[in-house]
């Protein structure tokens, strides 16, 4: 049975495609292996305990904050 094979296309401006080609070029690799190896990594990739404890807050509403509008959610990021 044949593998079915999907096309990912992303738009770049030319100089970051010329870095990712430069990168993988030194790593003795093809633009799409190295596409491949850095979404495994990022994949494998645990969260801190900080950010742990912040989820297993929310999952059970503690300490969340709830604004009135985008505003008032900038205002307190400051931003």
């Amino acid at each position: 049975m044949a593998t079915k094979t999907s096309r990912l296309t992303i738009d770049l401006p030319k100089a970051d495609h010329k870095r990712l080609k430069m990168a993988a070029s030194m790593m003795g690799t093809s633009m799409k292996e190295l596409v491949l190896m850095s979404v495994e990594e990022f994949m494998q990739r645990k969260p801190n305990k900080v950010t742990l404890k912040a989820l297993k807050q929310s999952e059970v509403g503690k300490n969340l904050k709830k604004f009135d509008s985008l505003d008032d959610l900038f205002d307190d990021l400051g931003i």
